[in-house]
């Protein structure tokens, strides 16, 4: 599928210690290296890869469907160490979904608030959203916490919303609105 034009060339997006750039194919080998850690896709809706193959292909539907999808660079290791991205978007509705990863060798030291946080604040202004969602399924308590952190208020569980890796997931729901946020 040919990419939305309005997710080409997004900007870089910079916060005291990480870049937020575009994702491209050519970061498959920084993505493998967390992607591959089953910690890492434990609450995700796919496997661990198993191949830079795979991470490709990751990147490939990330780049080329309607996302607007950024890598994490560590502005200090100069490392891909995540990724960040919107999909769902409803533009009439004026919102869209939110969706994030870490490495395993950055969690619990705020990297992942901080991407998300200037990636919603990026959105709200150049799309002019109102609302923006996230979901995690019931045991993935770090990301609800970051969500929580970012000021998300919860507001529900989506009840087998999901199907992946053989089974139906129930998921918590999150938002938080333009006017919730400093823009």
């Amino acid at each position: 599928m040919k990419k939305d034009e309005r997710f080409k060339n997004l900007p870089i997006l910079k916060t005291e210690r990480l870049l937020l750039r575009s994702s491209e194919l050519s970061d498959a080998s920084d993505t493998f290296e967390f992607i591959s850690d089953p910690e890492v896709t434990k609450y995700t809706f796919w496997r661990a890869h198993h191949s830079i193959a795979d991470s490709e292909d990751l990147l490939a539907w990330l780049t080329t469907e309607n996302f607007a999808s950024w890598s994490i660079v560590h502005k200090a290791d100069k490392k891909v160490i995540g990724m960040c991205f919107l999909h769902s978007f409803n533009f009439h509705h004026r919102r869209a979904e939110t969706a994030f990863n870490l490495s395993r060798s950055y969690w619990r030291k705020g990297y992942a608030t901080e991407a998300v946080r200037e990636m919603i604040r990026f959105a709200f202004k150049r799309w002019s959203l109102n609302r923006i969602e996230g979901t995690c399924m019931l045991d993935n308590i770090a990301s609800a916490r970051v969500m929580e952190k970012l000021g998300m208020k919860f507001e529900g569980v989506l009840r087998q919303h999901s199907y992946a890796k053989n089974r139906f997931h129930d998921l918590k729901l999150y938002s938080i609105l333009r006017n919730e946020v400093t823009l």
